[in-house]
């Protein structure tokens, strides 16, 4: 395809880089809420967030699948972070992201190696629509009391806010009406305009988070400290739980990859979904050192593409470099981490509802015999169980067996792997 030239090379990388903003910054708003840090924090992660996408895409297009999809934050980690922060003791959530980044990096060794191994397939395999339907319905359930309590200003107040809930239902009505009604390019820029009106508005009646740029140091150019949250600290059931999510989220880089294969017309070897895996492996061992959410390719690359018709290569690869050179500046950091973070949370409400409906379209696809819906019913009916238990009940244990246990999404990933590949292994029980 012919590279655009001068003002129109330009302007089309500006267009990339809008997008990598609107499926960037909201994330570190709504994750620095969840465990507490001040704003100043949140500044930063934003920050490291920005350098560390670009840096993370120009290694796909460059070394990894080599195609034209950005790098965001993977909708399984930052819902596992949030997880992880609700279920943390007040006072050791800063333990919890110290756990959070050997996990990250322990699980991005592990992608690295499989990449690298020729069992991509067996391990894909692993993961069955009942496996991934039950992991997707867990994961987005385990998400509706902190995303509730966001939206409806529970967790700024101790109780309901009117203002804050009609604001948020407001920024969802427009996430949802621009996703579902415009065209064009404005519509994959739902979340992005979203965010916008809501930030207007929550500022208006008084509820901007003015501390972020308060804080602001007088540094205009810095690089983001490495391992911000503190020394990785290891963890035996946060290693095991994100391991499990890196290794659940291949299904995602090589649905990313076939997406946009089929947008761009290409049919994709396995050689690029090896390459793929391994630079998501990178990704993710890079985000550890860099205090982030982990990160995955985005099929919704192509959904953009589509829009807009932008298919050439250097326009991308400029929005990338210009997406890095911003997470170099603590102004920007500063000025995106004053979004409210209801606003974020109503803004990633519509995206998540997506996500538990592909859930419910694995499970539907699934035959309905009795073995079928035992392995699904049990497994999700044992990991909401220990969702609804007291944080207090399994106090006894080991912290290491605690944080397994008492993880409604590990548990119930767990049952459905056994019930599906050892216990109820289709061929030697009835249907």
């Amino acid at each position: 395809m012919q590279q655009p030239r001068g003002a129109l090379m330009w302007l089309q990388s500006l267009q990339w880089m809008v997008f990598f903003l609107a499926n960037t910054i909201a994330v570190p708003i709504v994750v620095g809420a969840a465990f507490d840090l001040p704003a100043a924090d949140i500044s930063s992660f934003v920050q490291r967030m920005l350098l560390a996408t670009g840096i993370a895409t120009l290694i796909q297009i460059f070394v990894g699948h080599r195609l034209p999809l950005i790098e965001g934050s993977a909708g399984m980690w930052w819902a596992l972070f949030l997880i992880m922060g609700a279920m943390a003791v007040p006072g050791e959530k800063g333990l919890v992201l110290q756990q959070l980044e050997m996990g990250l990096m322990v699980s991005g060794v592990v992608l690295i190696i499989l990449s690298l191994l020729p069992i991509i397939g067996r391990v894909r395999e692993l993961f069955t629509p009942i496996v991934t339907g039950v992991y997707l319905v867990l994961l987005c359930l385990s998400l509706s009391g902190p995303f509730f309590k966001g939206m409806l200003g529970v967790s700024r107040f101790g109780q309901i806010d009117w203002r804050l809930a009609l604001l948020s239902l407001l920024v969802i009505v427009t996430v949802l009406t621009i996703s579902l009604k415009a065209k064009g390019i404005l519509r994959s820029m739902g979340p992005l305009l979203g965010i916008m009106l809501g930030w207007i508005l929550f500022t208006l009646i008084g509820f901007g988070e003015k501390e972020a740029l308060a804080d602001a140091g007088a540094s205009w150019f810095a690089f983001p400290e490495f391992f911000a949250w503190g020394e990785p600290v290891w963890d035996f059931g946060v290693v095991l739980t994100s391991v499990l999510t890196g290794v659940v989220l291949i299904s995602n880089v090589i649905a990313s990859i076939v997406v946009i294969g089929n947008t761009l017309g290409i049919e994709p070897d396995a050689a690029t979904y090896r390459r793929g895996v391994f630079g998501n492996g990178v990704s993710s061992l890079m985000s550890g050192p860099f205090s982030i959410v982990g990160l995955v390719p985005l099929s919704v690359s192509a959904g953009f593409m589509m829009t807009t018709g932008l298919r050439a290569r250097m326009p991308f690869v400029l929005g990338a470099v210009l997406v890095a050179a911003s997470g170099l500046f603590p102004i920007v950091g500063q000025f995106f981490a004053t979004l409210p973070y209801e606003v974020a949370y109503a803004a990633l409400f519509t995206p998540f509802c997506q996500m538990i409906g592909f859930g419910v379209r694995d499970l539907m696809g699934v035959e309905g015999n009795n073995r079928n819906l035992l392995v699904i019913g049990i497994s999700i009916m044992v990991g909401v169980g220990v969702m609804f238990l007291p944080p207090d009940s399994l106090s006894s244990l080991a912290p290491w067996l605690r944080n397994i246990v008492a993880n409604g999404l590990l548990v119930g990933l767990i049952v459905c792997l056994l019930l599906e590949h050892a216990i109820f292994r289709k061929g030697k029980s009835d249907s």
